[in-house]
């Protein structure tokens, strides 16, 4: 902390101000009001001011909770409560426990254990830690024995998007996280410099024991395409879920997809031009530019295994026809050419050698003033020297150094700065030059238009 000290009075006077301010903004702008209700509203409108304020009172609140916990049970509840909330979480994801109750109705605690099969005692034991953060309720008061859902799992039981985030980070990612330090010390104890290694397999995932008791043994991309955990589980069926997993990012206010995309000028780029959406999987960035800007002609490249879930997801959008799929592996030469390469939350999977080598392959179809659009990731500067404080507020700062440790586990990648994207762009071609950033506030995410000069 910095060297004026916050106290309980001066945090609880701004809390009250911020939610004030909060509750005022949402009424002018006719929103509704944050509640715990069923049909409450998953995430706040995206308008700057909204969010400001949403940031401001999520910082300050944090900031009195911890002061509030103090040292000592601060760790004793770190050491215990966020291991047992992820297990409860992956039980419910595991055996449907989000639609074991009813969306606007109550269900026993027999009638739920009959539903997931799980014997009744333990289905009350992980209950009663959920009704701890507010997933799931007892009907009315506390001991009445039915149970109903609350906005946060409701949103599990009606998004299945949002469960495959969930899946993919419980059964991919964290047994991976689990062996983290094993990783440390078999790739980079005592390598400094151009002694740390690049590979994508110098990570915990290869290292990682999935529930067969198997060593994976491979990168997160091979393992998430042909590691088969149970016979009822059709190969690669965990990439499809990958795929589904990026659509549900669509949903989180943190992330803001659509409000940052929409900063480029599309428009600008005239009549009928070419979009190519590198490892665009399954295409929900292009449905969302195709449904915005019908002068674009949408093209989604990825691997075969990315097809159906393409498929299934433009098959409901009435602009399915400006949208074709093409099988591509980044890492082979690209033989499309496109006005614009766009590149959403790809390059931050993986190490600078691997982003140089995809960007390469470019090369052979790029003219001068195509765009090579970076829409990923950014770490912003996190202290404001000319007004002496922290630039940017703690749900973002918390967000993007935990993305950042997840590309660090996954893929022995990392997320990178301004700085750090145009280096590692111009050393893969001197000629590419940084036109625009756009990086909203309070957003991790931005885009980097980067323009070819040939």
């Amino acid at each position: 902390m910095g060297s004026t000290q916050p106290s309980l009075e001066s945090l609880g006077a701004t809390i009250a101000d911020l939610t004030h301010a909060l509750a005022g903004q949402l009424n002018a702008a006719g929103q509704p009001q944050p509640s715990f209700a069923v049909n409450a509203p998953a995430s706040m409108p995206p308008d700057p001011k909204i969010q400001d304020s949403r940031m401001k009172l999520l910082e300050t609140l944090e900031t009195l909770h911890h002061l509030v916990t103090g040292s000592s049970d601060f760790w004793f509840q770190q050491s215990m409560f966020p291991n047992h909330a992820l297990l409860t979480f992956d039980v419910f994801n595991t055996f449907h426990l989000w639609n074991a109750v009813p969306l606007h109705g109550s269900a026993s605690y027999a009638d739920i254990a009959r539903t997931t099969d799980l014997p009744e005692p333990i289905v009350r034991r992980f209950l009663r830690l959920a009704f701890t953060i507010f997933v799931f309720a007892e009907e009315g008061s506390p001991g009445n024995e039915r149970v109903v859902h609350t906005a946060a799992s409701a949103h599990m039981a009606r998004y299945p998007y949002a469960r495959a985030f969930l899946a993919h980070n419980l059964e991919d990612v964290r047994p991976a996280a689990t062996v983290g330090v094993e990783a440390l010390k078999k790739w980079f104890v005592g390598r400094h410099g151009a002694e740390v290694p690049e590979e994508i397999t110098a990570c915990a995932i290869p290292l990682a024991t999935d529930h067969d008791g198997r060593r994976r043994g491979t990168d997160l991309w091979e393992f998430l395409e042909n590691f088969e955990r149970l016979p009822e589980q059709p190969r690669g069926f965990r990439a499809k879920r990958f795929a589904e997993a990026m659509q549900g990012l669509r949903e989180t206010s943190g992330v803001m997809t659509e409000g940052v995309l929409r900063r480029f000028d599309w428009g600008g780029l005239g009549e009928g031009a070419t979009v190519v959406d590198l490892g665009g999987s399954a295409g929900h960035i292009s449905v969302i530019l195709a449904e915005h800007y019908p002068k674009l002609n949408l093209i989604v490249q990825d691997l075969a295994s990315a097809q159906s879930a393409f498929e299934a997801n433009i098959s409901s959008t009435p602009c399915a026809s400006r949208i074709t799929f093409q099988t591509h592996n980044f890492f082979e030469p690209q033989s499309c050419p496109a006005d614009v390469f766009l590149l959403k939350s790809v390059l931050h999977d993986w190490s600078d050698k691997y982003v140089r080598q995809i960007v390469r392959n470019l090369l052979g179809v790029l003219k001068p003033g195509n765009h090579l659009l970076v829409f990923d990731f950014v770490v912003p500067a996190e202290y404001d020297d000319a007004q002496n404080k922290l630039a940017i507020p703690l749900p973002v700062r918390k967000l993007v150094a935990a993305m950042d440790l997840q590309m660090h586990v996954a893929c022995n990648s990392k997320e990178r700065t301004i700085q750090d994207w145009t280096d590692v762009i111009k050393q893969a071609d001197g000629r590419f030059d940084l036109r625009e950033v756009h990086l909203p506030a309070g957003s991790p995410l931005g885009i980097l238009d980067f323009v070819f000069q040939g």
